[in-house]
């Protein structure tokens, strides 16, 4: 049986407070128990203080939480739980919380790796369509994603990998929020305004590997090329201010660049596109938030004059 060693879990809880602390953030967490929301399904569950219903917590703030949810021992992957929403909601943008005390008391690479979004609007067991995935960082809370604004009624959060342990998996509270924007039109951006801010790229956290949830909209943007042959894209990288300035600028660059090579990969001519990464220096929206972090780790097309 898993036993946490109190000594080490008080400076990892310290540390967890400062970072609710330094990122507080007036939006609520539609996945939350005070919402409403509740567990409706898992694949397995450890239970006790590694409850599959700290997923939710009971507070609406995002931020992550010393519990985590932990799988029974030597289930196979995948492991999922499903969240019901009082009601259908926007989602636009998730917060996943990767701080795990068990890593750091016994039981190294306990934490999740691959996970993927999954939603619904049919029912809990039905109709479900892949949002996104992603590969989290190993032992860092509040990373932050903005997905292309989806309906949702119940959520469904897969892990198909962990850091290496052979036993057990553990994930903390995950963040679901609504920044109130929508999808766009992307080729009427492009016509009308000359660029737009696309969120339905996805990469790898702190990485440039784009994840296969990006094709659609790469496809939007290679159409927008192929019926408009006299345009010309430039593709721009930007990262919130978190972190190395340098990192920032290196990541922005490479991710702009893995852009235009899928979209030439997509039948692009790559005489009409160019890569640009501006890391933090070009921020959209006027408060440091939650959602204004998110909102700019974002990827800009622009037509080029």
């Amino acid at each position: 049986m898993k036993l946490h060693q109190g000594s080490k879990i008080i400076p990892l809880l310290a540390s967890l407070l400062l970072s609710a602390s330094a990122l507080h953030a007036e939006p609520v967490n539609l996945a939350s128990a005070a919402r409403g929301a509740k567990i409706v399904g898992f694949s397995s569950n450890y239970a006790g203080s590694w409850d599959v219903t700290n997923l939710i917590g009971g507070s609406e703030d995002w931020a992550g939480e010393l519990s985590v949810w932990c799988t029974e021992s030597n289930v196979p992957f995948p492991h999922w739980a499903v969240i019901e929403l009082p009601k259908k909601e926007w989602v636009t943008t998730l917060i996943f919380n990767n701080v795990i005390p068990d890593e750091q008391s016994g039981w190294p690479g306990i934490s999740a790796k691959d996970v993927r979004l999954e939603v619904s609007t049919t029912s809990a067991t039905e109709g479900f369509k892949t949002v996104a995935s992603f590969k989290l960082e190993r032992n860092k809370n509040n990373q932050i994603v903005r997905i292309e604004p989806v309906e949702a009624r119940w959520l469904k959060l897969v892990i198909t990998s962990n850091w290496g342990h052979p036993e057990y998996t553990e994930l903390g509270k995950l963040g679901v929020l609504d920044d109130g924007t929508r999808a766009v039109n992307i080729a009427e951006a492009l016509k009308t305004k000359g660029f737009v801010d696309v969120y339905g790229i996805y990469f790898d956290f702190g990485s440039a590997k784009l994840r296969p949830e990006s094709d659609p909209v790469l496809k939007r943007i290679a159409g927008f090329l192929q019926e408009n042959p006299d345009k010309k894209l430039s593709i721009e990288g930007h990262t919130d201010n978190i972190g190395n300035e340098k990192a920032n600028q290196l990541l922005s660059e490479t991710r702009a660049k893995s852009v235009v090579e899928a979209l030439i990969g997509l039948r692009v001519n790559p005489a009409v596109l160019a890569a640009t990464g501006f890391g933090a220096t070009k921020p959209i929206g006027e408060k440091k938030t939650i959602n204004w972090r998110a909102q700019n780790r974002r990827v800009t097309v622009r037509v080029a004059k």
